[in-house]
C-alpha cells in the first residue's frame, strides 16, 4: 500500500529549559511549576500516550471481535447494530494513533525487527489502508461478481493478507478495519444524501435465510478479517510498552533513543495537520463535492475520523491523552512545554489555533452525532459554498494549513531538523 513518508535529518539536541507550564488539551494551562523539562522528559511521556493510545484500540478491537462473534452467531438486525457500534468505538483511540504512523526512520542501526514491526508506518498498511476497492471484497453495485467471497479459495489470514495490493493495486485492500467496515455496512450508494451503507443482517444467515449467497464465506471473511485486526494491534501494543522502552529493536526504545525523536513529534503534527486532514481527508473531498474522497464512506462515520485525528496531533502538542472509557488522563511534558519556554509567542500562536480548530471541528462531530437533523461529512460535502456548514468544515481546512505552517515555525525555534515529506496522504 502506498503511505506517507517521513524521511527524518540530524536534529540539534534539545537543550533543557526551566520553569514550564504544563498545558492541558484545548490550549488550557492545568499548573505551573518550577522545575526542568528536557527532551528525554517529553520522549517518555509521548511513549506512555502511545501505549494508552494502542491499548484502548486493542480493548476496543476486542469487543467489536466479540460483537462480531455474536452477530455471526445470530444474525438479526439488533446484533448487526451492536457490531457497528462496536466499530464506531474502535475508531476513536485508534484515530488518535495515526499521529504515530511517520516513524519510517525512527529506527537504529541495532535493530533487526526483533520484536517484528520496524515501522508503524509499514505495519499500518495492513490495518488501516485506504482506498479501498470493495469490489475485491464482496458484491457491489454493478460489479462483475468475481470477488474474494464469492471465489473458492480458503478465506484465512495469509490469504487475505496475500490479497492486500494484488495486481499492484495499492486499492485492493482485503484486511484491516475498512474492509471490516465495508462487510458492516456495505456500500453507501446515497452520494449527498443521507444514509450509509445498508447491507442486511441476512447477508450473514447461513441458513436459508441467506441474502446476496455466499453468506458462510462472508461470514468467515468477517471473522478472520476482526481476528487479524486483534492480532496486529496486540502486537503493537507490545511495541510500546513499559517493557519495550529498555528493548532493543522497539518501537518505543528506538523512540527514545533516538536523536530525532522531537524532531519526529514535530513532523509528525505538521504532516497529520496539513498534507492528511486538511488534504486527503477534508480539503480534497470538500473541494471537488466529491464523497468518492470521504474515507470512512461505508459507515458515514468521517466525521468522527476528522476529529480523532485532530485530537491525535493535539495530544502530541499538549502532552495528554483522555483513556476511551475515561477514567484516566495521561498529562505531562509535551512538545508545546519546550516550545513554550523557547518561543512563547509561537506558542500562544499554536495555541489559539488549536482552540479555533477545535470549535470547527466540534461543530463537525456534532453534526453527525446529535444535530436535529443529523448531518454527516458526506451531506455537507454537497452543501456547497455560501452554506454556514460547509463554510465552518472548510475554514477548519484551511486553518489545519495554517497550523501546519506554524508547526514549522515551532520546529525552527527549538532549532529542529526539517522532514522531508512524500507521498499522497492516501492513509486514513
Amino acid at each position: 500500500m502506498s503511505k506517507l513518508k517521513v524521511f527524518l535529518g540530524v536534529a540539534a539536541p534539545v537543550a533543557v529549559v526551566s520553569i514550564i507550564t504544563a498545558c492541558g488539551g484545548g490550549g488550557s494551562s492545568s499548573s505551573t511549576a518550577a522545575r526542568s523539562v528536557s527532551a528525554a522528559d517529553v520522549t517518555s511521556n509521548y511513549v506512555d500516550i502511545a501505549y494508552a493510545m494502542y491499548s484502548d484500540s486493542l480493548s476496543t478491537a476486542e469487543s467489536l471481535q466479540t460483537a462480531v462473534t455474536a452477530l455471526l452467531a445470530t444474525p438479526t438486525e439488533d446484533n448487526l447494530e451492536l457490531a457497528r457500534a462496536a466499530y464506531k468505538a474502535a475508531r476513536v483511540p485508534y484515530q488518535q494513533s495515526e499521529i504515530l504512523r511517520w516513524d519510517t526512520d525512527i529506527t537504529l542501526g541495532s535493530n533487526t525487527g526483533d520484536a517484528g514491526i520496524e515501522s508503524v508506518d509499514e505495519w499500518e498498511g495492513q490495518v488501516n489502508a485506504w482506498p479501498l476497492a470493495e469490489g475485491l471484497i464482496d458484491y457491489v453495485d454493478g460489479g462483475d461478481g468475481n470477488n474474494i467471497i464469492s471465489g473458492v479459495e480458503t478465506i484465512d489470514s495469509a490469504y487475505l493478507m496475500a490479497q492486500n495490493g494484488v495486481d499492484d493495486n495499492d486499492a485492493n485492500v482485503a484486511t484491516g478495519v475498512h474492509a471490516i467496515e465495508f462487510l458492516l455496512w456495505g456500500q453507501d450508494l446515497n452520494d449527498t444524501e443521507a444514509g450509509s451503507g445498508e447491507r442486511p443482517a441476512t447477508d450473514y444467515d447461513t441458513g436459508a435465510g441467506c441474502t446476496n449467497g455466499n453468506c458462510d464465506r462472508r461470514a468467515q471473511y468477517l471473522e478472520v478479517a476482526t481476528e487479524l485486526l486483534v492480532s496486529d494491534l496486540t502486537n503493537m501494543v507490545a511495541e510500546w510498552s513499559p517493557a519495550a522502552v529498555s528493548t532493543d529493536g522497539t518501537l518505543a526504545y528506538n523512540f527514545v533513543n533516538h536523536d530525532d525523536a522531537i524532531a519526529y513529534i514535530a513532523g509528525s503534527m505538521k504532516v497529520m495537520a496539513d498534507d492528511e486532514l486538511a488534504g486527503a481527508r477534508m480539503g480534497s473531498a470538500l473541494e471537488l463535492g466529491d464523497t468518492e474522497e470521504e474515507h470512512d464512506c461505508f459507515s458515514d462515520l468521517s466525521h468522527v475520523a476528522i476529529y480523532n485525528n485532530f485530537q491525535g496531533i493535539k495530544n502530541a502538542f499538549y502532552g495528554t491523552y483522555s483513556s476511551a472509557n475515561g477514567d484516566s488522563t495521561i498529562s505531562g511534558a509535551s512538545f508545546g512545554t519546550l516550545l513554550k519556554q523557547t518561543d512563547s509567542n509561537t506558542y500562544s500562536t499554536i495555541d489559539a489555533a488549536f482552540t479555533s480548530i477545535e470549535a470547527k471541528m466540534a461543530a463537525i462531530q456534532t453534526l453527525g452525532e446529535t444535530a436535529d437533523p443529523i448531518l454527516k461529512f458526506d451531506q455537507i460535502i454537497g452543501l456547497g459554498e455560501g452554506n454556514e456548514h460547509y463554510d465552518n468544515a472548510n475554514a477548519a481546512s484551511l486553518e489545519l494549513v495554517e497550523l501546519g505552517i506554524e508547526l514549522d515555525l515551532a520546529r525552527q525555534a527549538l532549532a529542529l531538523a526539517e522532514l522531508n515529506t512524500g507521498g499522497g496522504g492516501d492513509g486514513d
